[in-house]
């Protein structure tokens, strides 16, 4: 009897232990999915030779999961609410309900992945979409993470404090220290070495927030399983470094981008690089702890300068002072351009590199260049510039080429997949299928991905928006991202207008009309989906697509008809394109996900001094305009960031557009016409405090046939 009460005792305990695994992932479904709390167990398995995997089947009233890390776990979940539940979670709406009982699952369903890594974030990011992200914010986009298998995610947050400290040691005044750290809206660029201080300064209270706002994302991220990528000190440094240290070896790097000062590089042979290099890892400790495993940054990116420095060796004395504080890290380069350079590469102890090959959704780097001379590296695809507002994309290069690559001879150095967007908010389907591929089979046939994908996109199959979908497959994502035209109502004024941005394609390259009947297609599907967020989400962003495309061909009318002085007829289609520009104002402010006033109130919530608030709304204006300096009007990057929103069109943009106009129409008459002076007006536009808006006015249908009306005629 004794034995057996031990052997009872034994089994409770071991029970109350099973039923504890996966504790974090309890918790998840607890913040996102309250519905399913006690209705899903977990048990952690071995599962040999299939990487991170995971099964899953009915037990009794429960789904139980069995995985072999976090990661599958959080997956497993995503997994079964999608194609058992038809729910999911986006940056662009949620499609989820409430369940009493849960959908069945017939057999055991077993899956895994042979990417060892599932990678995410572009340095943009963090300011393209996550600039004003609070606590809130970030535990949901963490738990999208999980949810979507990511284990691996670039998290830079809180460099800031590290520099003011490691430059304060160095003898630089207050002062000195906030020209150097850029302001909110502009970090990513200053980290990728592009920029210095643009968009400060800053004060305490904003630096001590990103502080302990990175120490709750850390911790975080590894519950959920999650490895963070912080910056390592790769000898960038203040371009008036050199002149406080005039025997230091410092390379100026000059400017970027149309006027932005560059950081300076610090050679590593120089013993002011050790220096400060101790300095550094020392405050990276002491802030954020010694469990870090990879590190990120880039020399010479986008341009740079290596005059007198021998990159091999430079390359390999940074990695060793970055292993002598964090032994066996990983340096994570960018493969973007022609970066990293080959001689970076030849003085590297590969082992302990990752590339990022951005561009797999069009470019070919990793077969080109022999999978980066032989260096482990991820597939990954950007799949949005700046976070405009476009539907665009190769969606079959996006889960087949992965699949290739990995079959390749260049196979054996691909260590997984991943996403690096500049911004993660538009285009959910290409983050949603970028991300399960490294989940599914090759060979996988897109019409059925697509199917599945409406059925938990929107909670349903509908057989029109399938239609639909198959018409967006063939055209606007049958194209590189790269290849997509702007919306041209979002471009400074001229007469001759091509591409709304520097880098903007200058014309569609699909057929324009497949959206368009495509538009038709899901106008049918209203009845069946009047409750769901996500129809009605993407239902606005097809009709602002369409509108967009069809402003081209009027603007171009308009053009042609002023040049030949044809009055009439250039005052028809200027009309028209300005009613257009209203019209679509009115369609996106039906839903918040396309309006202006959120992403301004994020700002000015931001800050935490009224300083700090005023800092954060110029920042927010600032970046989506004329993004800076404010001395260059033609600078590269104006528009670059351009949003196609509610609130957005009729303040900032159809004034642009009246005020070209305006001056046509005086020459026209032979009147006397000042040229527009846009950037001044960019500029007090980026000064104004006035709010918009937060949630959505009027009725998305209505607005929506006004469109299919207009397009019609």
């Amino acid at each position: 009897m004794k034995k057996i009460l031990i052997l009872m005792i034994a089994c409770l305990a071991y029970c109350q232990v099973r039923a504890q695994e996966y504790s974090q992932v309890q918790q998840l479904i607890s913040r996102e999915f309250p519905f399913l709390k006690g209705k899903i167990q977990f048990r952690k398995i071995a599962i040999k030779d299939k990487g991170d995997a995971f099964r899953l089947y009915q037990h009794g009233s429960s789904l139980l999961i069995e995985a072999n890390t976090v990661s599958a776990a959080a997956y497993a979940v995503n997994y079964y609410l999608k194609y058992y539940g038809h729910m999911s979670l986006s940056h662009y709406g949620d499609n989820l309900k409430s369940i009493a009982k849960l959908p069945a699952v017939p057999d055991t369903v077993s899956v895994n992945t042979p990417f060892q890594i599932r990678y995410a974030l572009n340095y943009c990011t963090y300011n393209y979409t996550y600039s004003f992200y609070n606590w809130k914010d970030w535990e949901s986009e963490l738990d999208w993470m999980a949810l979507n298998g990511v284990n691996t995610m670039l998290a830079p947050i809180g460099t800031e404090k590290v520099w003011q400290k490691m430059l304060t040691n160095l003898g630089y005044t207050d002062k000195e220290v906030r020209a150097y750290i850029p302001g909110p809206g502009f970090n990513a660029w200053w980290l990728m070495g592009n920029m210095e201080g643009w968009g400060g300064p800053v004060s305490d209270g904003m630096i001590n927030k990103w502080v302990l706002l990175q120490q709750k994302i850390l911790k975080r991220m590894k519950e959920l399983g999650i490895q963070p990528v912080l910056q390592a000190f790769t000898g960038l440094v203040p371009d008036n470094l050199a002149v406080k240290y005039p025997k230091a070896k410092i390379i100026r790097q000059g400017k970027w981008a149309g006027g932005f000062q560059r950081p300076a590089f610090l050679a590593p042979s120089d013993s002011l690089f050790i220096k400060m290099a101790r300095q550094y890892y020392s405050e990276m400790k002491a802030l954020y702890g010694n469990d870090i495993h990879y590190f990120g940054g880039d020399l010479f990116h986008e341009g740079g300068k290596a005059t007198g420095i021998d990159v091999p060796v430079a390359a390999g004395d940074i990695q060793k002072i970055m292993q002598q504080y964090y032994p066996n890290s990983t340096w994570v380069l960018q493969g973007w351009q022609d970066n990293p350079r080959k001689e970076l590469l030849a003085g590297l102890k590969k082992e302990n590199v990752l590339i990022l090959d951005l561009k797999g959704e069009e470019f070919n780097e990793w077969e080109s260049r022999n999978a980066f001379e032989g260096t482990p590296y991820v597939w990954a695809s950007v799949n949005d510039w700046g976070g405009k507002i476009t539907m665009i994309g190769d969606l079959k290069r996006l889960v087949s080429e992965p699949h290739r690559a990995y079959a390749s001879a260049q196979g054996k150095w691909m260590k997984g997949i991943g996403i690096i967007p500049e911004s993660i908010t538009a285009n959910p389907v290409a983050f949603d299928l970028a991300l399960q591929t490294a989940w599914s089979e090759p060979g996988t046939d897109m019409e059925n991905v697509i199917k599945k994908y409406i059925s938990y996109r929107y909670g349903a199959y509908n057989k029109d928006v399938d239609e639909g979908w198959q018409l967006l497959l063939s055209s606007l994502y049958s194209v590189p991202d790269s290849k997509g035209a702007e919306a041209i109502f979002c471009a400074r004024p001229s007469e001759n207008v091509t591409n709304t941005s520097t880098w903007g394609s200058d014309s569609i390259q699909y057929d324009a009309q497949k959206p368009v009947q495509a538009l038709m297609l899901f106008r049918k599907a209203a009845t069946q989906f009047q409750n769901s967020a996500t129809y009605k989400i993407d239902m606005v962003d097809l009709a602002r697509q369409v509108m967009s495309n069809q402003g081209r061909v009027i603007y171009a009318n308009c053009m042609k008809a002023y040049k030949a002085k044809d009055v009439k007829t250039y005052q028809k289609w200027r009309d028209l394109f300005l009613q257009m520009i209203r019209l679509q104002n009115e369609l996106l402010n039906t839903e918040p996900n396309f309006m202006l006033g959120p992403w301004l109130e994020q700002a000015k919530t931001y800050g935490i001094t009224p300083e700090d608030k005023k800092l954060c709304e110029w920042n927010a204006r600032v970046q989506i305009t004329y993004w800076g300096p404010d001395y260059n009007p033609n600078t590269d990057l104006h528009e670059y960031a351009n949003k196609e929103w509610g609130g957005m069109l009729d303040s900032f943009y159809l004034p642009r557009w009246e005020m070209f106009f305006q001056e046509l129409n005086n020459r026209l008459k032979g009147q006397s016409a000042t040229t527009v002076d846009y950037f001044t007006f960019e500029k007090n536009w980026a000064w104004q405090q006035n709010s918009y808006p937060t949630k959505g006015t009027g009725n998305y249908l209505t607005e929506v046939d006004r469109v299919i009306k207009l397009i019609s005629q």
